[in-house]
């Protein structure tokens, strides 16, 4: 399976970092978050990437070269940025994507949460794409989606009504088939409005939500600011220090 990562943004909440490092190669416990990105996404099964880039692509391509783990890495470079959905169009066209389903990961994001759910969900009759969502704890600051009783994205934004479950956070790790570029308009575009949205207006099924529990199931930080990058690292230590076991030795 081909992976595509979302690496194009100008990084602005890390700014003075940003204007000579792109943000997915800003380190997070030692590396490049894009490291950890790919390592978890290799796990999955996944055996090529797909990288897009606008700010400071040269800088990211040099850095990242032709391939990492012995996976081939690719890169669409955006003259200007597409968005969460035109950049998933552009490197279709491109012909960097293949011809079967796909993964989507966002570049600034450190998770472990499994991808053969997604993959699982696909095989739903309609459905063109399975997000992996959690439980959105934030739900007036983040986007918060709500399903159907198939589990289905019914809404965006308010609670549409009783007979559904949510309020759910997109974790920024999707699998898609194919058909979702035909959802995506040219140009500049995003996932939530131009794809979601219109999804839920039509009331077509096509969208999969699937959720997760954290951290029974994985975990999931948002790495998008300073300050969460902080505590995520906090957390992440942590969790590595407990789990290391105890050297007899020094008992």
């Amino acid at each position: 399976m081909i992976a595509l990562v979302l690496a194009a943004g100008f990084g602005t909440r890390f700014r003075p970092a940003t204007l000579t490092t792109p943000k997915p190669l800003l380190p997070f416990l030692g590396r490049p978050i894009l490291h950890h990105v790919f390592d978890h996404l290799i796990a999955a099964g996944v055996d090529s990437f797909t990288v897009n880039a606008h700010h400071l692509a040269e800088t990211l391509i040099r850095t990242v070269g032709k391939s990492y783990r012995e996976r081939p890495v690719f890169f669409s470079i955006e003259a200007e940025i597409l968005g969460t959905a035109g950049g998933i169009r552009m490197a279709w066209t491109r012909g960097l994507l293949g011809g079967e389903p796909f993964a989507v990961a966002n570049g600034d994001v450190y998770t472990t949460l499994p991808v053969a759910p997604l993959q699982d969900a696909l095989a739903a009759p309609g459905v063109v794409t399975a997000l992996g969502v959690i439980p959105n704890a934030n739900p007036d600051k983040e986007t918060p989606l709500w399903a159907d009783s198939n589990g289905r994205l019914c809404a965006l934004g308010a609670r549409p009504g009783a007979a559904v479950t949510g309020p759910w956070l997109f974790t920024g790790l999707q699998v898609a088939k194919p058909e979702l570029v035909e959802r995506i308009p040219e140009g500049f575009s995003e996932l939530a409005r131009d794809v979601l949205r219109p999804s839920c207006e039509n009331g077509d099924g096509a969208i999969a939500l699937v959720p997760f529990r954290v951290p029974a199931e994985g975990v999931w930080f948002d790495l998008g600011s300073p300050e969460r990058l902080a505590t995520a690292e906090r957390s992440v230590s942590g969790m590595l220090e407990t789990a290391v076991p105890s050297d007899p030795a020094r008992e």
